[in-house]
């Protein structure tokens, strides 16, 4: 298994590096840009620039936003940073389909291991990428709180950066799940990891169009972005314990899916 990650580890490395600076040297840059307004006292300028549906739909967690801490908080929801830690997830999760297309699972089973334990090790790799990439916008949080002298400006609580952290790992979590299922269907890896990719961006804008749109409102409990409520963790009356376990209950079905599907199609392979 350590093997198998260490390769994995290998092949996706700049992934992962680019990945894991991109989203540190964002959270600097998104303090940065808020401590800004806070000194120049804009935040209250930004709240009349904000969208008018964007107000009626969050009602008054809309103005959590137009504060430096919800500047800040906004960072760790950005679609930048929800899209990229779920495409690098679902990148690795889908590397099984790329090893049967190439044949070069022929070669890794060609050992006494358990067929299964490919999934597993994009599983456990995909999952160690989601702990790095939320480690890493903690790291810059905490860094870019130190470089441009935020002392006295109302700077959310570790408590609540580690609420959101988690919730985006969960969401990310059930993300790579269903990227894995993806890749004992497909087979292609192009169309897994396309499929994945594609699904998310749609789930997403399903979940923030919900907010004006009463017709999608009723569909909205179908994206799993629906259940990372970060502007009730702001608020301080999110149901986090609630949404997480939905987020990890439904990424649980697909894992078991996936490695059900592979051992149904290994089992009829060798009937043949």
């Amino acid at each position: 298994m350590m093997t198998l990650l260490a390769r994995s580890a290998a092949q996706a490395r700049y992934a992962l590096i680019g990945s894991g600076v991109l989203l540190c040297g964002f959270q600097m840059v998104v303090i940065g840009q808020a401590a800004e307004i806070q000194r120049t006292q804009a935040f209250g300028r930004l709240a009349e620039l904000m969208p008018a549906f964007l107000q009626r739909g969050l009602g008054s967690r809309a103005m959590l936003l137009a504060t430096f801490k919800g500047s800040v908080a906004f960072g760790y929801f950005h679609p930048v940073v929800c899209l990229v830690v779920a495409f690098v997830a679902m990148y690795i999760a889908t590397e099984p389909a790329h090893e049967i297309e190439s044949g070069l699972v022929d070669v890794e089973l060609a050992r006494a291991m358990p067929r299964h334990r490919l999934l597993t090790r994009s599983l456990v790799l995909a999952h160690l990428a989601i702990l790095g990439a939320v480690l890493l916008m903690f790291a810059g949080t905490s860094m870019g709180l130190r470089i441009f002298d935020t002392g006295g400006m109302d700077v959310p609580p570790a408590s609540m950066r580690i609420s959101l952290l988690a919730n985006l790992a969960a969401t990310a979590s059930c993300f790579t799940a269903f990227a894995l299922l993806l890749a004992t269907i497909a087979r292609r890896w192009v169309t897994a990891f396309t499929t994945a990719a594609l699904s998310v961006v749609v789930l997403y804008l399903l979940d923030f169009l919900a907010i004006g749109w009463p017709l999608l409102e009723k569909l909205a409990w179908i994206s799993p972005f629906h259940y990372y409520p970060a502007l009730g963790i702001v608020a301080g009356d999110a149901t986090l314990g609630r949404d997480m376990a939905t987020l990890l209950g439904a990424g649980a079905v697909c894992a078991a899916a996936a490695y059900w599907l592979r051992r149904v199609r290994h089992q009829a392979r060798h009937a043949r």
